[in-house]
Parts: C-alpha cells; sequence; structure tokens
C-alpha cells in the first residue's frame, strides 16, 4: 500500500495521517523471472502490474507470452517503461499491452495498492516459472 508518510503509517486497513503531500509516481517497473520463459502452448500467460485505487483496478499493463518470439531470459529483466504497443526491453518481442488504464508513469495516492501479477491465458500456464517484480517512485515535476 502506498503510503506518502516517511513513518510507514501506512497499514492494511487504512493510513494515518498527516502524510507528505509531495506528489510521487511509479515511472519505472521491471519483472524478473527465475526461468526462461517463452511463449509456446504450454505458458500463454500474460506478466503484469496494476494500480488498484479504492477497490478499483485503475491501470492494467503486461506482456502477453502467446508466440514464440516472446521470451524472458532468466535473471533478466522486462522493463515495463514502454509506450503502449512498443517492445519491452527483455521480453524477446514482446510489446507493451495496456489493458485499462495508462502506461507508466503513475500518479500515486494515498493508499494505492500495486499488484504483480500472472494470468494464465488459455488455461494452462503450467510451465510459468518463479518471478519477481520491483518499481521505482520519484517526486513527480510539477
Amino acid at each position: 500500500m502506498y503510503d506518502g508518510f516517511a513513518d510507514g503509517a501506512a497499514t492494511s486497513s487504512g493510513w494515518v495521517f498527516p502524510y507528505d503531500p509531495t506528489s510521487e509516481e511509479i515511472f519505472e517497473a521491471s519483472i524478473t523471472t527465475f526461468a526462461t520463459l517463452t511463449g509456446t502452448v504450454t505458458n500463454f500467460v500474460s506478466l503484469g502490474f496494476q494500480l488498484a485505487r479504492a477497490g478499483a483496478v485503475v491501470n492494467d499493463i503486461r506482456v502477453v507470452f502467446s508466440s514464440s518470439g516472446v521470451v524472458a531470459t532468466a535473471l533478466v529483466p522486462m522493463n515495463f517503461n514502454a509506450v503502449s504497443g512498443a517492445t519491452v526491453t527483455g521480453a524477446g518481442t514482446g510489446v507493451l499491452l495496456v489493458s485499462s488504464g495508462v502506461a507508466l508513469p503513475w500518479t500515486l495516492q494515498q493508499g494505492d495498492i500495486v499488484i504483480l501479477y500472472r494470468l494464465s491465458n488459455n488455461g494452462t500456464g503450467l510451465a510459468t516459472p518463479s518471478f519477481g517484480g520491483c518499481f521505482t517512485t520519484r517526486q513527480k515535476s510539477s
């Protein structure tokens, strides 16, 4: 949960005021798989990030592994800092799909939740390796 107050006043049930009014944004996000992932029939999967606010998904960006050219090499980050339809560095021929909302950067508000997810696209997804994600924030320019 995003908490603009530096003492970590956010909890899973809410946040404590006051908080720092400085506007911040997520400007870079990446996913790294712990084994090579290819877009083959046994693992048609999407990996992505969502930004949820007040119980609703505001932004949803992903790479869809649904063809042989979409490849994530083990321990090489896929950089999601791309425009919709552009190739995602580290994902072979995979492109950024903005499923809803907008591509990065995302302006943050108190209580926002960033979700890292795996979505099976055909009910198999059996060969999807373990993966992790990270994102970087910065002060939003005015």
